[in-house]
């Protein structure tokens, strides 16, 4: 499975902060494509994240072998400083589309009423097989707001 980490466009401001802040998506990328780049062929198994809406990260992970997917997480944190590290009121969604680019599966996750201090995430279980060269795609809502999607490409 190749993973296709989403990336964001936001220019993060260039004080101590925000180079840190660059700093640590840029390890983030880096150690995900190590994972993609490391995982046994056989295997249907990748991670990767991309930068949320705001500050943060939206991270997926899709487990199975071959073309079945087994589980699927999204998750989405937050730091805690300078804003507050909680994530609020949020939903996953995860979406496979064939390669012809029509949606094939949709399952949304139940809503998360209330906080949580600095992540939340969502696990499907999926147990079911896809077409060759399908894409999946974990996407993170909170207040019903977009905050990132993670996709990967299966194939065997």
């Amino acid at each position: 499975m190749r993973v296709n980490i989403l990336h964001s466009r936001r220019r993060i401001p260039r004080t101590r902060f925000g180079r840190a802040m660059a700093t640590m998506f840029t390890l983030a990328a880096i150690t995900a494509a190590t994972l993609v780049t490391t995982a046994s062929p056989a295997a249907a198994t990748a991670s990767g994240c991309t930068a949320a809406r705001d500050i943060g990260l939206v991270c997926g992970e899709v487990i199975g072998s071959g073309l079945h997917i087994s589980t699927a997480t999204v998750t989405r944190t937050r730091p805690g400083w300078p804003v507050s590290g909680n994530v609020c009121d949020y939903q996953g969604l995860i979406t496979v589309y064939n390669s012809s680019g029509s949606q094939i599966y949709q399952q949304r996750s139940p809503k998360h009423s209330g906080c949580t201090f600095y992540i939340g995430w969502f696990d499907f279980n999926v147990n079911r097989y896809f077409p060759n060269n399908s894409k999946i795609s974990l996407s993170f809502y909170e207040y019903g707001v977009h905050q990132g999607t993670v996709s990967f490409k299966i194939t065997t």
